[in-house]
């Protein structure tokens, strides 16, 4: 694979509850030589949703599971704290922008509600985080 040669001692996935978030901390506890600390980010880590992560979690103590709502800077600043609990002063390696959400309808039934948390999710989002 592509990240077959790339070794991160931390990485942070956001929704990793699912889909192609949970397979990418699927693809690092798999690596012959995995992260110290894998931070799997999720809306709600104790729902059902969230059910595969847990049962990973459970089998690996480098997994560590956080709750995080993207579009909530306040919620980020208590991730990145939780983050930093782990990795001391030796800050985060890789970060994956994985978390996204989409409402697909008609043109018609369109909203500035819905388009505006969209925008917020899936551009603002990612930027915060990286911030």
């Amino acid at each position: 694979s592509s990240m077959a040669g790339l070794h991160v001692r931390s990485v942070l996935v956001t929704g990793a509850n699912r889909g192609l978030g949970l397979g990418f901390v699927q693809h690092f506890l798999k690596m012959p030589n995995p992260p110290q600390w894998i931070f799997a980010t999720c809306r709600d880590p104790k729902g059902q949703k969230a059910q595969d992560l847990q049962n990973l979690a459970s089998k690996h103590p480098n997994l560590v599971i956080i709750a995080l709502e993207i579009a909530d800077p306040a919620s980020i600043k208590a991730a990145a704290a939780k983050v930093g609990e782990h990795l001391g002063g030796s800050g985060l390696n890789l970060l994956i922008n994985n978390a996204g959400m989409v409402k697909s309808k008609m043109l018609e039934a369109e909203t500035l509600e819905d388009m505006t948390e969209t925008y917020t999710t899936n551009t603002a989002g990612p930027l915060l985080m990286g911030q």
